[in-house]
């Protein structure tokens, strides 16, 4: 086992996780669905409110990660038509209640698909800050400053102490690598995006209407935290407004926050989006634009063809043929991935033979 972590670690990817996040995964996708009121249809303005809910909101700040689906086999109570925000369903597993709902309006509508503080965050993670504490205050004064100071001693704790994992490649160093170098690849950041280590602070009120919305999707990511809605919660976001379930109250501390914040530093170790913690927000956002045009594109020689052309040449013995063809296999066991697989193959059939032996 211990050979095993280190034949990993040796492949392991060295890309920040907030970065790796930022660049590479992409975002789930929220379900609202419209449930017309007791006449079972819609409205003309009704209609033109779902149009633009449709198109992504009508919002030129870019894509919004929201799928729009009528309800027709239900009727809503009253005459007017509603709407229900559910998560993303890989994020969450089976179908829950929904996070929000409310009546189909164009005021609720630019609620849902926009708002100031869900900009600003876009603003700041695109600039190349790691993460952004957002801290839903408990309303009580005393409670919300003494969080504040614990989240500030851990922002300036982890900006002073953490540190970017070594080997890890910009986009005008990778392009100076040989063609071939897999492994220096995984390390290679894919945008020409600041790379460093920065945190920062947005306070949001228990009382803004403007963030109603967002907030009902930070306070439903576990079914408990109505339990806790007099107290402070700080949510983590990185990546491309991926949040991380809040630290509540006393549990807003120096300690906790820079473990947290150490994680998102870290080498990205499971490179599998789903396998990490976490939910998607609500957001638009050009986030493969920003990314766009700095990939890094390694050209590598191909081995040559072999066409019937080839085949039925004379001066071509067999013995030629099967070299040529067996490279392939060659270029298989030389990757890193197979070389594993054989590691870990070899040391089961290994720990099989001493078990066997022992019990005889």
């Amino acid at each position: 086992m211990i050979f095993f972590g280190i034949v990993i670690a040796g492949f392991a990817c060295q890309v920040p996780v907030f970065r790796f996040a930022l660049e590479r995964w992409e975002r789930d996708s929220y379900t609202l669905v419209i449930v017309p009121g007791a006449s079972g249809k819609l409205s003309p303005a009704e209609n033109e409110v779902r149009k633009i809910l449709e198109s992504g909101g009508g919002s030129d700040l870019g894509n919004l990660n929201l799928e729009v689906r009528l309800d027709s086999q239900k009727i809503g109570e009253s005459s007017a038509a509603t709407m229900q925000l559910f998560y993303p369903p890989r994020s969450t597993g089976p179908r829950l209640p929904p996070i929000w709902s409310g009546a189909l309006t164009m005021a609720n509508t630019k609620t849902l698909v926009d708002s100031s503080a869900r900009r600003e965050i876009v603003n700041r993670l695109l600039s190349g800050e790691s993460a952004v504490w957002v801290l839903i205050e408990s309303g009580n004064k005393e409670k919300d400053d003494r969080a504040v100071v614990e989240i500030e001693k851990a922002i300036a704790k982890a900006e002073a102490e953490l540190k970017i994992p070594d080997g890890v490649l910009t986009v005008a160093e990778a392009r100076k690598i040989s063609a071939g170098n897999e492994r220096d690849l995984n390390a290679t950041l894919r945008s020409s995006i600041p790379l460093k280590i920065k945190f920062s602070l947005m306070r949001i009120a228990r009382t803004n209407p403007e963030e109603s919305i967002f907030r009902e999707m930070l306070l439903h990511m576990e079914s408990d935290l109505g339990e806790f809605r007099n107290e402070p919660m700080v949510f983590p976001v990185f990546g491309r407004g991926r949040v991380l379930e809040p630290l509540i109250a006393r549990g807003i501390n120096c300690a906790n926050m820079f473990e947290h914040s150490s994680y998102f530093c870290g080498a990205c170790s499971c490179e599998i989006k789903n396998q990490n913690p976490g939910v998607d927000l609500l957001i638009s956002a050009n986030w493969e634009d920003a990314i766009a045009g700095n990939e890094v594109v390694v050209e590598k020689s191909l081995p040559p063809l072999l066409g019937i052309g080839t085949l039925s040449d004379e001066s071509m013995d067999g013995e030629k043929i099967r070299e040529t063809l067996g490279s392939g296999s060659t270029d298989l066991i030389s990757r890193p991935w197979v070389m594993v697989v054989g590691v870990i193959l070899l040391m089961l059939a290994f720990g099989s033979v001493l078990i066997s032996r022992n019990k005889r």
